[in-house]
């Protein structure tokens, strides 16, 4: 689509002067020409389309807020390096938020591809920003709006203002909602689309990352310390100026699912795992719970004192991930003393069971492949059973 803009901008150039109409009669012949078959004003459409859903990739893997993404300019990703050799990428841009300034949020590959096509997205635009400022400079040097015009000559997402004399301009959140609401109509979605949305969002799915449930925040954000050192992978000038109320919303949200985690494990339903049946034996002694003085303080207690991540089979509360349980050999977690397996976990295991009994009739395994395939029934039915499950007929 990019390349086919460039076509255009070609065609408009060759014929300058001409009356619009020829223009666009030109830019249709050569759509045609170029296997495009909607005309101009859906190609029109679809450019601007693509451009919001570029900034849907940024807004929803960076944290930025809208007048940050606003801010963007040409150049504004790097990248550094850790002495393991792992990537980081950053995003610059200038927060109105504090007085911090400067802000850089580390963003996924995909946010840099964004980037990079909205840079080139964005050329034709910052080219007739360039064009009014050279214009309105032989007119009037001291014209005010050359000011106005310099701050958005670099910006990345720009648009024609109707309400600003069709000026090239940084669009405005107005506009944007606008746009998002259209561009989820267009999806099919009913979702009322608001640009306030993708922050918290995506502190929510940076929060849920710590439980494993994201692979790209997983690997990213487990260098983040959430007490704020946050001192890796830094050079002398980028990741310098991290956005500090991200990493609070973060926070806000992990403890938010933390509790909301504790409280089911202190509900009524049985628990397995090693740590789980702990903490059941636990629950059973009236004295432990004379300790608190409600049980919203019970639950906010140990989620703050307890390291918790979802591995997809059971909560881990190990201060690290190492475990080959979390990984490689996932039946492990069933004797655990780290674990603690829910009822929501209960139909991993049951597949896990089903799919091992059929293991034993395969006949090329070995006595030594039979061995682990009944080690691994015996821990799946041993995690059923704590949950108060009957592996051998749930699947009937």
């Amino acid at each position: 689509m990019l390349d086919i803009q460039d076509d255009l901008e070609r065609v408009s150039a060759e014929r300058n002067g001409q009356v619009t109409r020829n223009i666009q009669e030109a830019k249709n012949r050569r759509l045609v020409a170029l296997g495009w078959a909607g005309g101009l004003g859906e190609f029109n459409q679809a450019i601007q389309s693509l451009r919001t859903a570029s900034y849907i990739v940024i807004a929803s893997t960076s944290g930025c807020r809208n007048h940050e993404l606003a801010n963007v300019m040409i150049g504004a990703h790097h990248s550094t390096e850790d002495d393991e050799g792992t990537v980081y990428h950053w995003l610059r841009s200038t927060s109105e938020k504090t007085d911090a300034g400067i802000h850089d949020w580390m963003i996924p590959e995909s946010t840099v591809s964004a980037v990079r096509l909205m840079e080139r997205w964005a050329a034709p635009y910052q080219a007739m920003i360039a064009d009014e400022i050279t214009r309105r400079h032989s007119i009037n040097p001291t014209d005010p709006q050359i000011t106005e015009a310099h701050k958005h000559r670099h910006a990345l997402f720009l648009g024609v203002s109707a309400t600003k004399n069709n000026l090239v301009r940084t669009l405005s959140g107005s506009t944007w909602n606008k746009n998002l609401k259209a561009f989820a109509r267009s999806c099919g979605l009913s979702w009322n689309l608001a640009s306030h949305q993708f922050r918290r969002k995506f502190a929510n799915y940076a929060a849920h990352s710590q439980f494993g449930d994201l692979r790209y925040l997983r690997e990213h954000f487990a260098h983040w310390s959430m007490d704020m050192t946050l001192g890796y992978a830094m050079d002398q000038e980028w990741g310098q100026h991290l956005d500090i109320e991200l990493f609070e919303d973060i926070q806000f949200e992990l403890e938010d699912i933390k509790s909301g985690v504790v409280s089911g494990w202190l509900g009524t339903s049985s628990l397995g795992g090693g740590y789980g049946r702990s903490i059941k034996q636990w629950q059973r002694d009236p004295k432990n719970l004379a300790i608190f003085k409600s049980h919203a303080s019970m639950v906010k207690s140990i989620a703050e004192s307890t390291s918790i991540r979802s591995n997809g089979h059971s909560w881990c509360t190990a201060d690290d991930d190492g475990c080959v349980g979390n990984t490689m050999e996932r039946t492990r977690c069933g004797g655990c003393d780290s674990s603690v397996i829910g009822v929501q976990h209960a139909g991993v295991y049951q597949g896990l069971f089903n799919n091992l009994k059929g293991l034993l009739d395969c006949k090329d395994i070995g006595e030594g492949g039979r061995q682990r395939v009944l080690r691994d029934l015996d821990r799946c039915r041993n995690v059923l059973e704590q949950l108060e499950f009957e592996p051998e007929t749930a699947d009937e």
